[in-house]
């Protein structure tokens, strides 16, 4: 009877991922931030930056989520203020990541492999400020795979219990193909010595790649359409105040949240140590704390979603953290305290 529930619930699962699929999402946007913009790639002070995102939603549920990014991006040109040829030939940036997502304990996995590419074109340099706007490209290869090892079927039972080594009729499930999908987006962007914000969109699935398990070729992965802004100010040599917003649609689910930090300096020396602590409110959702510490080059934070959904009226409360870890290279001019988000 048990096996037979498992059952239905995934095919539950499937369901919603052929008729309604969502590309994943993550509390700490501001860390995934190919995921919400391919122009941010190198629109910051950082040469270069390694990140990862570990993601458990509902982990007290019966079918949890676990979602994994790994991201890398790299400044080909642009690396410093001082390199004066950058101001008329822009800053050039590549990256890549690698998402991984399951659910239904293991049974049913995403792999995502994605590259990027972005060129900022200053609009004034010096000194003092620079302004900027930015082109950001984004291609994507997703498959979406079932375990089976890990499900029993009906045709799978015989007088002495299922039987896994036989065939489970289920051929449908086997039509899921790869997938490409492509991207792209804008951004604005501004930084001096004391303040610094950035405002873009992006657009991601423009091509709608097919995904159905019952190969329904209307069965697309629908558009998804992202605005986002953030802003930080320096109120001191070892404060600062950061804050970001991000509002996303797809197919008929949207929503939006907003945040922010503070960054306080504990260190007062050249080896920089941070302590951030902040929050953001999801619409409809939830509301979740941060917390962050910086040592020198890595940086790690942490959220847990306290949900404030009708979710909470169910037989258990869901549960869900998120962890991010950080290692950067800064310009060698950059300055102040760096700040979390992109």
């Amino acid at each position: 009877m048990k096996k037979n529930i498992f059952l239905i619930l995934l095919l539950s699962n499937l369901c919603v991922f052929d008729l309604k699929a969502q590309d994943p999402h993550f509390s700490q946007f501001f860390v995934a931030s190919q995921f919400v913009n391919p122009a941010l790639a190198g629109s910051g002070t950082k040469n270069w930056k390694l990140s990862c995102n570990w993601r458990q939603q509902w982990g007290n549920a019966s079918t949890p989520f676990n979602t994994q990014a790994f991201s890398g991006e790299y400044k080909i040109s642009g690396k410093t203020k001082s390199d004066k040829d950058d101001s008329k030939t822009g800053t050039m940036a590549v990256g890549g990541t690698l998402l991984m997502d399951q659910s239904m304990y293991g049974a049913f996995k995403s792999t995502y492999a994605v590259g990027t590419f972005a060129y900022h074109k200053p609009l004034s340099f010096s000194d003092e400020y620079m302004e900027s706007v930015g082109i950001g490209f984004h291609a994507l290869y997703g498959n979406r795979t079932i375990d089976y090892s890990r499900l029993t079927f009906g045709e799978q039972f015989t007088s002495g219990g299922f039987d896994v080594t036989l065939p489970t009729g289920e051929t449908a499930l086997n039509s899921l193909k790869p997938f490409v999908s492509i991207g792209a987006g804008l951004l604005y962007n501004y930084r001096d010595n004391q303040k610094g914000f950035k405002i873009g969109g992006a657009v991601f699935n423009l091509n709608k790649p097919k995904q159905s398990f019952l190969n329904d070729p209307l069965q697309l992965l629908p558009i998804r359409y992202v605005a986002h802004a953030s802003a930080e100010f320096k109120a001191s040599e070892t404060t600062l105040f950061s804050f970001n917003g991000i509002y996303q649609s797809q197919a008929l689910p949207s929503y939006f949240a907003i945040g922010g930090s503070i960054g306080k300096d504990l260190s007062g020396g050249e080896q920089k140590t941070i302590l951030y602590l902040g929050g953001w409110f999801r619409e409809g959702d939830s509301f979740y704390p941060y917390i962050g510490w910086l040592q020198g080059k890595v940086q790690m934070g942490l959220t847990y979603d306290i949900t404030a959904s009708k979710q909470n009226d169910g037989p258990s409360i869901p549960r869900s953290f998120e962890f991010s870890l950080v290692l950067t290279k800064e310009n060698d001019n950059t300055k102040g305290i760096p700040c979390p988000n992109f």
